[in-house]
């Protein structure tokens, strides 16, 4: 317990001295003699701003509505069996019941498989666009860390900070960059066939 302590604070405290050294222009170490320039990027922040991961998010969510929308419906649909079984309860027969049961027991089967089934679809689908989103930014992050002689740029949460200069948080520019160099139009609509 107390171990946790000290690592989180000493992490802070590092973060600290990360922040105020990126407030620096540059900063020479007296051993080496060389620059030291920190800089930080909010990644998701990023990946939901750029345009290219703007509307490729929205894509996902369009692809993933109709799947929602089913899954709903099914839900619904168990909802109103259980509903019928609890007005029926005491009224109808037995096997009436028993039938009711079955009925629900094998829908809710299928609503659980098709639920399953939808989130491994669309975690899979937001892996594969989060993965191409995530080696371009890393480019852009990369030619820009080289062009500007950054030591380090770290990838960061805003909630695991306790305090971040603003000249440290690069992640504006990095998304004008990644804008520039991987311009996004929108795709045409489709034709309807003839």
């Amino acid at each position: 317990m107390h171990v946790a302590r000290w690592t989180g604070a000493a992490l802070l405290c590092l973060i600290a001295a990360a922040g105020a050294r990126a407030q620096q222009p540059e900063t020479y170490s007296p051993v080496t003699t060389t620059a030291v320039k920190i800089a930080f990027v909010d990644v998701e922040r990023a990946v939901a701003t750029i345009d290219e991961g703007r509307a490729r998010l929205k894509e996902l969510e369009e692809w993933a509505r109709p799947r929602q929308q089913e899954l709903a419906r099914q839900a619904k649909e168990l909802d109103d069996l259980q509903a019928e079984a609890a007005s029926k309860q005491g009224v109808s027969n037995e096997e009436a019941l028993a039938q009711l049961n079955r009925m629900f027991t094998s829908k809710k089967r299928d609503f659980e498989d098709n639920q399953r089934v939808a989130k491994r679809d669309f975690e899979e689908k937001q892996t594969g666009v989060l993965r191409d989103l995530g080696s371009k930014l890393q480019d852009v992050i990369g030619k820009y860390g080289d062009q500007n002689r950054f030591t380090v740029i770290f990838i960061i949460k805003p909630n695991e900070i306790a305090y971040l200069a603003n000249t440290a948080d690069i992640t504006e520019t990095i998304i004008k960059l990644y804008n520039q160099r991987f311009p996004w139009a929108a795709k045409p609509a489709a034709t309807p066939a003839k």
